[in-house]
């Protein structure tokens, strides 16, 4: 069978490409000894190097996303302080009601200045290093198919003790995606376009997931300063550790090869939620704070106020019933001084009769605040799970467009492989 041997300056395209035109394969600096016959180099396995970055699809979705995330945090912790607000003002002060959207409050929102300002410092440090990570991801990433080799070369024909390319090699990227070579140059701007407007659609569906788990977890608590603490450090380390075990990073060699389903790792995200909020609690109780502390706090609260209401209650009961004897001793010949005595008797236990009505609201607003906190911290946990829910249907998503990509990719590989003439044998 013969195959077509590659030239220095053939089209090269990769599937996670976001730039809408081909790039050119080219090679160090070498004698080259093998040469076609326009004199252009025949390029060998280890002839990696591109003409451009491709602008890799999977930093923009990893660090625009973080970003996203971070304006979606703020936007829902907004939306419930507003709601929160908005509902206290037209509640009463006391009650149980109140209690519970204050406990509710205490759980999800930062609980002081101080700490809503350290929560926005923390999310503009994040904004600005995901945004240095992407611009230089975005540049550079694509300096490591340098250190990789294409796959299927020819091993009948050695070049400078190297396998030569053949149109049906491949660089796997260790991002994930495939680089394949189009010789035909309409073929290869089709396939850029084509693939560019995939990723970009790709990527923004990933803004919109990460910007709508950020409203959902801004709005059940994700906008203290501590859990801000721990996306900053689970930021950190993303960058340091790459995307090769990224979720981006759709493996796309078995997708080529193997007819893959989509399969969303529950467990694994459980496992990660999990180790959050443990994390956020254990830091929390070292401030004397977390869900346990005030938990136990505004339940003992709410004890207190139920003695200060019982007792409350058993001075207005005997000031009434003070006041009710005198007011029975009363009649037209009683003198002023008799008169007046029940009238203060009467006066006293109307204010008893305010006391504990006041001592009831208090222990009614104790109860919920302890009810509230509980609910705040169930918040997390629900917000936690619906969105897991729908990261599962984004990444499905995600999962089935890029298997798109690369089922065109090898149609137009194989309209290129039929297209292209026969310009070297190489039985």
């Amino acid at each position: 069978m013969s195959e077509q041997y590659i030239e220095l300056g053939t089209n090269v395209v990769c599937t996670n490409m976001t730039i809408p035109s081909p790039l050119k394969i080219g090679t160090p600096s070498r004698i080259c000894t093998a040469l076609t016959k326009e004199d252009k180099p025949v390029l060998r396995i280890v002839d990696t190097k591109i003409s451009n970055c491709f602008e890799c699809r999977v930093p923009q979705m990893k660090w625009g996303g973080v970003m996203a995330s971070i304006f979606g945090i703020a936007a829902g912790a907004l939306i419930v302080a507003g709601a929160i607000a908005l509902i206290g003002a037209t509640i009463a002060t006391g009650g149980l009601a109140a209690g519970i959207f204050a406990g509710i409050g205490a759980a999800i929102l930062p609980e002081s200045l101080v700490a809503l300002t350290v929560s926005v410092y923390i999310a503009d440090a994040i904004l600005i290093g995901s945004k240095l990570k992407l611009g230089y991801d975005t540049e550079h990433l694509c300096d490591a198919s340098l250190d990789a080799t294409w796959d299927m070369g020819l091993p009948s024909t050695i070049i400078e003790g190297e396998q030569a390319i053949l149109v049906r090699s491949f660089i796997p990227c260790p991002q994930g995606g495939i680089v394949t070579l189009i010789i035909d140059d309409g073929l290869a701007e089709q396939a850029a376009r084509m693939i560019s407007d995939r990723n970009h659609e790709i990527i923004n569906q990933e803004y919109l997931n990460q910007f709508i788990q950020g409203v959902i977890s801004g709005a059940t608590g994700a906008a203290n300063p501590v859990s801000m603490a721990i996306t900053a450090i689970a930021t950190l380390k993303d960058g340091f550790d790459g995307y090769a075990d990224d979720d981006l990073n759709i493996d796309q060699y078995e997708m080529l090869h193997e007819d893959k389903e989509f399969k969303y790792d529950y467990q694994e995200k459980i496992e990660d939620e999990a180790y959050d909020i443990a994390k956020e609690e254990g830091f929390e109780k070292k401030r004397g704070k977390g869900t346990y502390n005030d938990a136990k706090e505004n339940w003992g609260k709410y004890k207190e106020s139920k003695q200060n209401e019982a007792k409350a209650i058993e001075k207005h009961q005997k000031a009434e019933g003070k006041a009710a004897r005198r007011e029975q001793k009363i009649s037209n010949s009683s003198s002023d001084k008799m008169k007046g005595r029940a009238k203060g008797a009467r006066q006293k236990a109307n204010h008893q009769e305010k006391l504990a009505n006041q001592a009831t609201k208090e222990a009614q607003k104790a109860k919920g605040k302890f009810i509230g906190g509980l609910i705040g911290f169930g918040m997390g946990i629900g917000g936690a799970a619906v969105n897991m829910l729908i990261d599962s249907k984004f990444k499905e998503e995600e999962f089935n467009m890029t298997r798109d990509i690369v089922r065109e990719v090898e149609q137009i590989n194989s309209d290129d492989k039929n297209k292209s003439k026969i310009v070297s044998d190489g039985k």
